[in-house]
């Protein structure tokens, strides 16, 4: 994939990130929502498409602050995409990983998000794991590199959604709207491929077309994560039409140098981080900063060697060695899940 490819595909003229504090009322929450569609050009964009995705962080089994986003998020942002139209259908999944540890389907079910199914037109749930997909070449480390993503955004999506919290992650330092389509690999073994994470990450975005974030920004991870740490309050609503944006912006606020982060200075390298001057930012980023810090414990280091490496991800994940060295280092941990 070039960096023409990725700019045919964002047609989007500046990028806009839209920055408020956020609100907590439903109705206030609903309104956030359309204000920012305005600023963002979401309105046309939505009104043309037959089928969107949106694709929320549920990384762990049931809903936990500063971990998985919010329901009730999720829900006032398609009550206020139901007030543009009731036809274009909403797609809202995640898929299985974390080791193969727990359905995702029981995951969104015990988090509430089938109610939203049930309660909007033309919307649908789906564990992206279950989904069919196809095989596609991207690139790592100069070589082509084969990866299965799902057929659903490859035929039937027009456009993609990430909604995602502000995290620190002991592997990729944070995670954001970037990272978040992590969860878009069907397989349930997905963590095979960490070693060439940061090479594919944007192009994975790329090519499931998406253009768009929100950040559920009612409390963020602090410390250590993806899913252990400490969550924060911050009450921070961001959105962008541009993902690389987005994420600039919004580590800037966590206290963090985009340019130090693997994945996004790789993404930069395919046309998806914007010069920042060219950022239209819309609100007040100093008033609503808040410095988030990485804290590595000693069992995160194991982990971090075998994320980038092939060999140690096999011989911690896929050998004959794999379950003993897990039952030792749980014997002195908790399990995360």
């Amino acid at each position: 994939m070039d960096k023409n490819e990725t700019n045919e595909q964002n047609p989007q003229a500046e990028p806009v990130v839209f920055i408020q504090k956020l609100a907590q009322e439903t109705t206030s929450l609903e309104r956030q929502f359309l204000c920012s569609f305005e600023e963002l050009s979401l309105f046309d964009s939505f009104q043309k498409a037959n089928a969107i995705f949106i694709k929320p962080n549920l990384t762990y089994p049931t809903y936990k602050k500063g971990v998985t986003t919010r329901k009730d998020f999720i829900e006032s942002f398609v009550s206020a995409l139901r007030q543009i139209n009731s036809t274009t259908i909403i797609y809202i999944g995640e898929g299985e990983g974390g080791y193969n540890s727990y359905s995702m389907t029981e995951a969104m079910r015990n988090m509430g998000f089938f109610e939203i199914e049930k309660k909007y037109p033309n919307v649908k749930i789906v564990n992206i794991s279950e989904q069919q997909s196809a095989t596609v070449e991207l690139e790592a480390n100069g070589k082509p590199y084969l990866i299965n993503l799902p057929s659903l955004f490859l035929n039937d999506i027009d456009f993609s959604i990430s909604c995602p919290l502000p995290k620190v992650h002991c592997m990729t330092k944070i995670t954001l709207s970037i990272k978040n389509q992590w969860g878009c690999l069907p397989d349930t073994m997905r963590l095979k491929n960490h070693f060439v994470f940061d090479d594919i990450i944007g192009q994975i975005c790329n090519k499931l077309k998406f253009r768009y974030a929100f950040l559920d920004g009612k409390y963020g991870l602090n410390n250590n994560g993806p899913m252990v740490g400490d969550p924060v309050e911050l009450n921070w609503f961001a959105a962008s039409n541009s993902l690389g944006a987005f994420d600039m912006i919004v580590s800037e606020m966590m206290g963090f140098d985009w340019e130090k982060i693997g994945h996004l200075k790789m993404a930069n390298k395919y046309g998806l981080i914007p010069k920042r001057n060219d950022i239209n930012v819309i609100g007040d980023i100093e008033s609503l900063r808040k410095i988030f810090i990485l804290k590595r414990d000693l069992w995160n280091y194991p982990g971090l060697a075998a994320f980038h490496s092939s060999k140690l991800t096999h011989l911690f994940y896929f050998s004959i060695f794999s379950k003993p060295l897990h039952d030792i280092m749980y014997t002195f941990r908790k399990r995360p899940i």
